[in-house]
Parts: C-alpha cells; sequence; structure tokens
C-alpha cells in the first residue's frame, strides 16, 4: 500500500519525461486473477473496489490531452491491498493490452509495462511466453518497441521490520523479463523512490541519456549536435563524460532530447581528458 502511495505522489515526474511530444496512453490494472476470499480488514466491500487482474482501474486510462492525468492517476493506482492471495501481475498485464479494454492500445504504439511487487509473479505462464507473447502484441518497429521495468523486493535483507511484516519476498521473474528487455529493476527495499520514478520513466520514454563515442575526442574540438542544432557545451545541456570506460555525451536530466532525435557529435581524435572539457570546446 505504501508504495502505490508513493507512485501517487511522484506522477508529474513520471509524466515530464513524456511531455516532450509523446502520445501516450497510460493504465493501472491489479495482479488479481483468482476472486480474493475476505480475510483480516479486507472485506466484501474492500474486495470490490480494486479492479480485476485485466481491466484498467476507472474502466478508462489517462493520456497526453488530459488536463487532470496526475490527480486520476492518483485516484486509479491506489487499488488497496485486498487483492486475490496469489499475485498474476504478468498474466494480468498481457490480458490488459490484448483486448480486455477495447481501444487503449493503437497500431504502431509502443508498450511499457511497469510491475509494482513486494511478492513472487504466480502467473501461469513461462516468462518466455509473456516475453513472446507482449512482443507479438506489439506492432512497432523494433525489438525495443516493448520493455518491462520491476518495482521489486531484490533482497529482503535490506527490508525493513513492517515491510517483513507486510509479506515481502524477492521476485525473480519480473527483474528477468525487464532484464531480457532493456527495462529497470528497482528493489523497493532499499533504493531512493525518486530514483526510482526517475529510472523507470525514462526506461518507458525511452529517452537516452547517454551517447558514446567511437573514439576518445580532443577536448577542444568537440561539438555536439541536436537535431543539426549545435548546442555549445556551456549551455549546461551535455557533458562528456568516460562512462564503463568508454568516451561518452551525457545530456543533462532536464535536457534529455526527444526518442528519434538525431544526435551528432564531431571531433578530432585526442587523450579524451574529462577534466579538460568544455575549456574552449564547442563555445
Amino acid at each position: 500500500e505504501q508504495y502505490q502511495a508513493e507512485l501517487a505522489t511522484r506522477f508529474d515526474t513520471f509524466l515530464s519525461y513524456f511531455d516532450v511530444g509523446i502520445d501516450y496512453r497510460v493504465g493501472v490494472t491489479t495482479s488479481t486473477m483468482v476472486p480474493a476470499e475476505p480475510f483480516g480488514d479486507c472485506d466484501a466491500e474492500a474486495i470490490a473496489r480494486a479492479p480485476q487482474g485485466g481491466v484498467l482501474a476507472g474502466e478508462d486510462w489517462i493520456d497526453s490531452t488530459d488536463t487532470d492525468g496526475a490527480e486520476r492517476f492518483a485516484e486509479y493506482i491506489q487499488v488497496g491491498i485486498c487483492g486475490g492471495t496469489y499475485e498474476m501481475g504478468m498474466e494480468s498485464a498481457y490480458l490488459a493490452v490484448t483486448g480486455a479494454n477495447p481501444g487503449f492500445r493503437r497500431p504502431n504504439a509502443s508498450l511499457s509495462v511497469v510491475f509494482v511487487s513486494d511478492e513472487e509473479d504466480n502467473s501461469p505462464g513461462t516468462t518466455s511466453e509473456y516475453l513472446d507473447g507482449f512482443r507479438e502484441s506489439v506492432s512497432a518497429p523494433g525489438r525495443d518497441a516493448f520493455n518491462a521495468s520491476a518495482l521489486v523486493v531484490v533482497d529482503e535483507e535490506g527490508c525493513s521490520d513492517d515491510q517483513l511484516q507486510a509479506g515481502a519476498h524477492p521476485n525473480l521473474r519480473f527483474p528477468e523479463l525487464a532484464t531480457q528487455t532493456g527495462g529497470t529493476t528497482a528493489d523497493l527495499c532499499t533504493d531512493d523512490f525518486d530514483e526510482i520514478v526517475t529510472r523507470v520513466s525514462q526506461t518507458s520514454s525511452r529517452q537516452e541519456s547517454t551517447f558514446y563515442l567511437s573514439e576518445f575526442p580532443a577536448m577542444t574540438t568537440l561539438e555536439v549536435g541536436v537535431e543539426e542544432e549545435l548546442v555549445p557545451c556551456s549551455d549546461g545541456i551535455w557533458s562528456y563524460a568516460v562512462v564503463d570506460d568508454r568516451p561518452a555525451i551525457v545530456f543533462a536530466e532536464g535536457a534529455l532530447p526527444p526518442p528519434g532525435s538525431r544526435i551528432t557529435a564531431s571531433y578530432d581524435h585526442g587523450a579524451g581528458d574529462v577534466e579538460s572539457f568544455c575549456q574552449g570546446s564547442g563555445e
């Protein structure tokens, strides 16, 4: 329940990565595929408030034309904790995007699924079967047209007593799907939630921050362009860095180029000294 509340307050941050002309749709569903029985504080009324798995909360979605998207998301995401005992997130997500919600999916739209769970997934199919199913459901070109991210318990040793008492268990299946699709995996017990939202937002929107160069540059010759327009290093929009022993251009978090943008870099071969960045180059 606390994870739902955390996401509800950060939807504006999530959407900020899409406000670059992306025509998006966002829907929320649950992992309940088998009807829940009353238990503890979960009476029949509380159980009925949560949508069945595969069905979008509010039987609607949020899109790029909505002015009240954050408010509606905060309502939709807080589905409660009175769902079925055996979580089936993969099965629910697959149904949600393959017919359970007519009109939700559009031809040529990419697909991102974000799983949020502190228990293991019990969907009936294998991870490979769902991976193939999700990819087959997407008509947009490219293997990156589908990705999944997993906000799960990675290591229960990092969980608080409250999280453990609430039933926190490591999840293996969602991270496996995330790894195979280039998505993000975050640990609900140890990772900072602001960082989690940033990483998932960037993955889902397909905005890239890091662009690798083929050689180390002579810093005074390095110039970078976005859509044929030269961007001086002094603007603070990008910086030079060595990432995993490779030379790279890294864009600032609030200045990521829109998906599909043409990024160019010209330079002479050189030492690639990070400390010399922006000392006479691209100014």
